[in-house]
């Protein structure tokens, strides 16, 4: 089979510099986030909120052109203008045989950070408002996932729900809650039940995991730097066996969670292990789970990737039916503009029928997109 439609599900918005400065409620504009040129003696353009680390924004419009040092003391001016205008948008998405995307945040992932929970709210809304302005010029191809701040559970129920209002088709929550709390507590129940009942996927985003230690602007080091970007997977790997030991997927059989830009090849080995320990240790510390762990990732998530040569050889231990591509538009791993072209080699010893659901089929039914035709 030669080219054919591409439905990419994990691309991303390239936020406006003065997104949140114009538009958060008046009482926190003087807090607002912005983009900056020149930090501390440091070249480049940084996303900057208070209480967290610079933002180094050059990687997130780097797709196509070469991520080097220079590269990374550039400005906005190198930025292409998909990642905030959608005609622009849908033109790269053409030249790429793209024909649909969700949408996720880039600058945004910093925000998961903040403490303040009236504060990240606010931060929220502004950025799910003009998502939502952003998809409706071409709803049949553009999905967005709506930023949730679950400090306050009855809050971030709300607004999943004006989320699901505006058009957006999934929302995002922390890759791991902060430190000394759990998925599996039953505060969150209200919340899962509305994203089921929403028909909400949430995703488990690598950069927002409440929990880490580092991010990379406030890395001391670039060997620190390779150790935070090499380690983060752990974030959802844990978060997802929360979700399954503590009985969530079980009480909610219709919510979908989505690892997104975690990479795939970690599942087979990571569940094979979650099954081993569920038979070995299920008389001596039983717990209500009539499925084995594997079962539950099979009914209920999902993981994308970009390049994983490995997770292309090891998923067919999962199957075909949980995996989804992207071309992680328009940030530095991205493989825009020769999607296609990398699509071709990286799955040229994956079976057709496979190769259909990594690459379109699985995402355009988790986000109800319409399947296009083959060529």
């Amino acid at each position: 089979m030669g080219t054919f439609p591409i439905m990419d599900a994990d691309a991303h918005m390239c936020e406006p510099p003065n997104l949140w400065v114009e538009r958060i409620d008046r009482r926190f504009r003087e807090r607002a986030p912005r983009i900056v040129k020149d930090l501390n003696g440091r070249k480049g353009a940084f996303f900057v909120c208070e209480g967290l680390p610079p933002f180094p924004v050059s990687g997130a419009f780097a797709a196509g052109q070469t991520f080097d040092k220079k590269f990374l003391e550039s400005g906005l001016e190198n930025a292409p203008a998909g990642g905030w205008d959608p005609a622009a948008r849908l033109k790269d998405m053409d030249r790429d045989g793209v024909v649909a995307q969700v949408l996720y945040t880039t600058v945004g992932f910093t925000l998961f950070g903040i403490h303040d929970a009236e504060f990240q709210e606010a931060c929220f809304r502004v950025y799910n408002d003009w998502l939502a302005e952003f998809c409706k010029y071409e709803p049949r191809r553009l999905a967005g996932l709506g930023l949730i701040s679950l400090y306050d559970v009855d809050r971030g129920t709300r607004e999943l729900e004006r989320c699901r209002k505006m058009g957006l088709r999934g929302g995002m929550i922390w890759a791991t809650p902060p430190e000394g709390e759990h998925y599996g507590d039953r505060k969150y129940d209200r919340f899962w039940a509305a994203a089921q009942a929403l028909d909400m996927p949430l995703s488990l985003h690598i950069l927002t995991g409440a929990r880490r230690s580092g991010r990379i602007g406030a890395a001391p080091d670039a060997a620190h730097m390779y150790v935070l970007v090499t380690t983060r997977p752990q974030e959802v790997q844990t978060s997802l066996m929360e979700f399954i030991f503590y009985g969530v997927l079980e009480r909610f059989a219709g919510l979908k969670l989505v690892s997104a830009e975690n990479d795939i090849s970690w599942v087979p080995p990571v569940f094979e292990r979650a099954d081993r320990y569920y038979y070995a240790y299920q008389k001596a510390y039983e717990i209500s789970l009539p499925m084995k762990p594997s079962d539950y990732f099979r009914r209920q998530v999902f993981a994308t990737f970009i390049e994983d040569p490995l997770g292309l050889k090891v998923y067919r231990f999962i199957g075909a039916d949980n995996f989804l591509w992207s071309t992680d538009y328009p940030h530095r791993a991205a493989t825009w503009p020769r999607s296609q072209e990398v699509l071709a080699r990286d799955f040229a010893e994956v079976p057709e029928a496979d190769k259909l659901k990594i690459a379109r089929d699985n995402m355009a039914k988790l986000y109800g997109f319409e399947i296009p035709p083959l060529p």
